[in-house]
């Protein structure tokens, strides 16, 4: 019985274990794909060194503006949206950071490069 019970312990899967299992079988079945329009995820990447679901998306269109992006406030609305996202309630009680970086279709830029960690979204 003790056996059992400790064979079963160790088969568990850790937090990080199961972000990476998580993130890679999104990025299979999900990705890329279009969000919104002028939006597409492109991956999602497990940083486990940094405890960070970093995500990357492309802008194209009249999405793919620098200036419409940097009025949008993408860090106060990254953050907001982190502090109140249900889906990733785990990962937050954790102190997972979550990194989003944003290019442009047209020119291959960097438009934003935004990351909410634990004392922002606590």
């Amino acid at each position: 019985m003790a056996t059992a019970m400790l064979l079963g312990i160790s088969c568990q899967e850790s937090l990080d274990e199961r972000c990476e299992r998580e993130t890679r079988e999104f990025n299979e079945k999900k990705c890329p794909a279009k969000i919104a329009d002028g939006v597409t995820i492109d991956s999602l990447v497990f940083e486990k060194e940094k405890r960070t679901l970093h995500y990357f998306y492309t802008f194209s269109g009249t999405a793919d503006d620098q200036d419409i992006i940097n009025k949008a406030n993408p860090r106060k609305l990254l953050v907001d949206e982190v502090r109140n996202s249900t889906s990733i309630k785990t990962y937050k009680d954790n102190g997972f950071s979550f990194r989003y970086t944003y290019w442009s279709a047209s020119t291959k830029k960097k438009l934003a490069d935004v990351t909410v960690t634990e004392k922002d979204y606590n």
